[in-house]
């Protein structure tokens, strides 16, 4: 079976079948899969981690946010 073959066949699940396959699959990966960072990606989240000690009230609580972007979930 082909990668798109297995993406048509779960697309074909319930919302909530596709997410336990998401879940599984997660679940499976090494913890450190993905996690390695470029220089830039460092020096980006660098930057933002100083702005926010310089400007802490700047940053938005995760409340502000959902209201924010319109999430009712708030």
């Amino acid at each position: 079976m082909t990668v798109e073959q297995a993406i048509s066949e779960i697309s074909s699940l319930s919302i909530d079948e596709q997410l336990r396959v998401v879940q599984a699959i997660w679940d499976r990966m090494p913890q450190d899969a993905g996690t390695a960072l470029s220089d830039r990606q460092r020096a980006e989240l660098d930057r933002r981690l100083a702005d926010y000690r310089d400007n802490p009230d700047s940053a938005l609580t995760e409340s502000q946010l959902r209201k924010q972007i319109g999430d009712a979930r708030t």
